[in-house]
């Protein structure tokens, strides 16, 4: 029936619906008093799981899977928070369409309640954005294993699937390959487990760097015993564009570890031939060093290699840039990306501009 023919008469006790009738049993206070301790209670269960991972590991393990649970509970909350308030609105709205005598203490619930939302994703911890050329470089992490934390834990807690694959793991980083289709890849002790990846390779663009190159050119390189630091690690200590870039919350996502060492550094492309991997849709031909990505990534990786070129001022081939292009094209961002993309922001200040305004190029 339309809105405009319903009948303005109240409703009698009768014919009330259920959600009256149960509101009509209980004294009002009953119901605020259980709600507010049910709210404060998520609240601390919510905040209790944001205790950083480096305090959470040193727990004997019925510990650690106590904050498992906790963050399971966090995560499980954003969808029922949606739902609740859309349940509340339609019930306050149903009683205003039937022109029901509403108590004031239901009208004014939210001020019996506290205020109940997720903790804010944290700040990164470390020094402030470093300006470089005139550059202002993003808030990355001051080391690779810290980033990985904040990946992890900050950025994938509630949407832990691989890039790739779509493999699901767990909180300890161990993947579920049966839920992708590679189980053929069971007995490989990497594939079983989950690792960042870097979409942009650390080494294509850390080649271009001297401290990559030559480490033994830099004295901070060299080690107490008179062995000298990788290129990777020189370029680290020394180079504070390598160090951003190799950080950056965007260029990494979460991979299983046997398809991230297989990918090497080869550049993206399309390939007639190579390596695949059970029902996972990325094919690798190492004869000419080409990875072509399933396509529900591709606008992903091309949003991301941009930002990198974008920020850090890294190099691209106009070939690479026109695929770029295309990919861009052909796959908008999804929910998933453009709330990957607000999380990373809250913790860096600063985000993927070819995924916060879209456009096709």
């Amino acid at each position: 029936m339309a809105r405009s023919a319903r009948k303005s008469t109240k409703p009698s006790a009768r014919n009330g619906s259920a959600a009256f009738a149960i509101f009509n049993r209980f004294p009002m206070r009953v119901w605020l008093a259980k709600l507010r301790d049910v709210a404060a209670g998520l609240g601390i269960i919510s905040a209790v799981s944001f205790t950083p991972q480096s305090i959470v590991e040193r727990l004997p393990e019925n510990g650690q899977e106590a904050f498992a649970i906790a963050t399971d509970i966090r995560a499980l909350l954003v969808d029922v928070a949606g739902d609740t308030g859309t349940w509340l609105g339609d019930l306050l709205g149903s009683l205003a369409d039937h022109d029901l005598e509403v108590p004031a203490s239901i009208k004014d619930l939210g001020a019996w309640l506290p205020e109940f939302r997720l903790p804010d994703l944290p700040e990164l911890p470390w020094a402030e954005p470093k300006a470089v050329d005139g550059k202002t470089l993003p808030t990355t992490a001051g080391s690779f294993s810290t980033a990985k934390d904040y990946l992890y834990n900050k950025v994938y807690f509630d949407h832990r699937e691989t890039f790739y694959c779509g493999c699901r793991y767990s909180d300890k980083g161990a993947i579920d390959l049966g839920s992708c289709g590679l189980t053929s890849l069971s007995s490989v002790s990497r594939a079983r487990r989950v690792e960042a990846e870097h979409v942009f390779p650390a080494a294509q663009f850390g080649q271009s760097r001297q401290c990559w190159r030559e480490p033994k050119a830099f004295k901070e390189c060299s080690k107490d015993n008179g062995e000298t630091l990788s290129g990777r690690d020189c370029c680290q200590r020394v180079d504070p564009v390598f160090e951003a870039a190799h950080n950056d919350l965007i260029n990494l996502y979460p991979a299983v570890g046997q398809i991230n060492g297989q990918r090497s550094n080869y550049n993206w492309g399309m390939v007639s031939r190579g390596e695949r991997f059970g029902e996972c849709e990325i094919r690798i031909d190492s004869s000419i060093r080409r990875v072509q990505p399933p396509a529900d990534v591709r606008g992903d990786i091309a949003r991301t290699m941009l930002y990198m070129r974008d920020t850090y001022g890294f190099r691209l081939s106009s070939q690479d840039q026109q695929l770029y292009k295309a990919w861009n094209n052909g796959d908008p961002p999804d929910a998933w990306e453009i709330e990957r993309d607000k999380r990373i922001k809250a913790i860096q200040r600063h985000g993927n501009e070819y995924v916060e305004n879209f456009r096709k190029l």
